[in-house]
């Protein structure tokens, strides 16, 4: 219970306030004023609200006036009275129409925030047509879309698309929108959407998050024929993959089988997709070597992207992680440059069996001292000595045994490798081919 001394108190601060010279400022203090009494003086809160509202009359400037509302609309509504706070904001917004310019566009900014924050979103579409400026009218409607889909209005939010008339907010808030569909796991609703977004940028960030939320949702496999199919489309009409947005959703998400399977079916651009992919998994060999199991890709592609794969790996530390995919890849090419990759990273992890196995199979020379140079070397840096010879007695061809050996020869010599000797090595190898041929 208030005491008698508060209440006098509060009395003595209003009558205070009501002399404050400014009057703009005068009603903002007693609007204020009013909040803060709402709960222990009700009865000088309403007095301090009714005095707010008489000392408007009182400023000269009409853009000062309609501040002063807006504040006015604002401490009316934390304070409850949320009738008076929406008829106070209306009034704002009559007087803002009677403007002209940048104020009146800034006015009704200030109007629609108020009124998203009272949650009235459909006098905020309303109010935001007025706005003349259209890269700022459209910067507001995205706010609106965004406010809706938080409060959960998901069908008002969509009704506000239709007035954006500028990219990218109009792609933007098409995302807002989905992706409150999504939470909701309204996939058919998404699917409807999608095909609106005009922007890449956004276009692929919500094929990337919907594919997410398909695998979340464990979805059967026929829903995500229906995304892909959309995505294809989408890309034929805007002449940009996006196909592969939607799949990299799917391999962030675990799901690389399946990404793999859709990327099968897909008549153009398999391989640049394919690489993209096996790029965001090589920190997962695991997800990496299912990905490569399950791919479908002509000859030719495969061994293109085992060899952007392959360097990849080899520019990081060695990794017996890595081994079956090294191996897979290995198997399934016959690609003389890509088996001397197979070669050297096997060597590099120290599985030197399996390494001179793939570099046996090597028939060109040149390649085949490569492979086996990079055993010889991994041997040397290993200390085997013997090894690293036999390793480069290997190569079969008289003059390339011998160029391979004088290296090795050397290198013992020297006794320091290095991280990457082979590609040392094979820049003497170009050069000593090119003083052969010169020749």
């Amino acid at each position: 219970m208030q005491t008698d001394a508060q209440t006098r108190i509060g009395e003595e601060v209003l009558k205070i306030a009501e002399t404050i010279p400014d009057p703009y400022v005068r009603t903002l203090t007693l609007g204020r004023l009013g909040y803060v009494l709402r709960k222990s003086e009700p009865h000088l809160s309403t007095e301090a609200f009714k005095l707010a509202v008489s000392s408007l009359d009182l400023i000269d400037d009409p853009v000062l006036i309609l501040k002063a509302m807006i504040s006015l609309a604002r401490f009316l509504r934390m304070a409850g009275k949320e009738n008076l706070s929406e008829s106070m904001l209306h009034r704002a917004y009559e007087g803002a129409l009677l403007l002209k310019g940048k104020i009146k566009d800034s006015l009704l900014v200030e109007i629609i925030r108020e009124s998203i924050l009272a949650g009235k979103g459909r006098d905020s579409i309303l109010y935001a047509t007025d706005i003349k400026d259209e890269a700022l009218r459209n910067r507001v409607l995205l706010e609106i879309v965004k406010k809706l889909v938080q409060e959960g209005d998901l069908q008002k939010a969509r009704t506000v698309l239709k007035v954006f008339t500028k990219e990218p907010e109009k792609s933007q808030a098409a995302v807002e929108v989905i992706r409150g569909h999504l939470k909701r796991e309204e996939f058919a609703s998404v699917l409807s959407l999608i095909p609106s977004i005009e922007n890449a940028y956004w276009l692929e960030t919500i094929l990337e998050e919907t594919a997410k939320a398909l695998r979340k949702a464990e979805v059967p496999k026929e829903t995500y024929k229906k995304f892909v199919e959309a995505a294809k489309e989408l890309s034929e009409r805007l002449g940009r993959d996006f196909l592969g947005a939607f799949l990299t959703g799917l391999v962030d998400s675990g799901e690389v089988e399946t990404a793999a399977e859709i990327l099968n079916s897909v008549a153009d651009n398999r391989k640049a997709i394919a690489t993209h992919l096996s790029k965001l998994l090589l920190d997962k060999p695991r997800e990496l070597h299912s990905f490569l199991k399950a791919l479908r890709l002509e000859p030719e592609g495969f061994d293109g992207l085992a060899k952007e794969i392959l360097d990849a790996l080899l520019e990081r530390k060695p990794s017996s992680n890595y081994r079956e995919v090294v191996e897979f890849i290995g198997r399934n090419t016959e690609n003389e440059r890509v088996l001397v990759k197979v070669t050297t990273y096997l060597a590099k992890i120290g599985d030197f069996d399996t390494a001179e196995e793939f570099g046996g199979a090597i028939d060109d020379p040149y390649l085949r001292s490569l492979a086996f140079g990079a055993v010889a070397l991994e041997k040397l840096r290993k200390g085997d000595i013997d090894g690293a010879i036999d390793a480069a007695r290997n190569v079969q061809d008289v003059e390339w045994e011998s160029w391979l050996m004088g290296e090795i020869l050397v290198k013992i010599v020297e006794g320091s490798l290095g991280e990457h000797p082979e590609k040392e090595l094979e820049r003497r190898a170009e050069l000593h081919m090119r003083r052969r041929e010169g020749s």
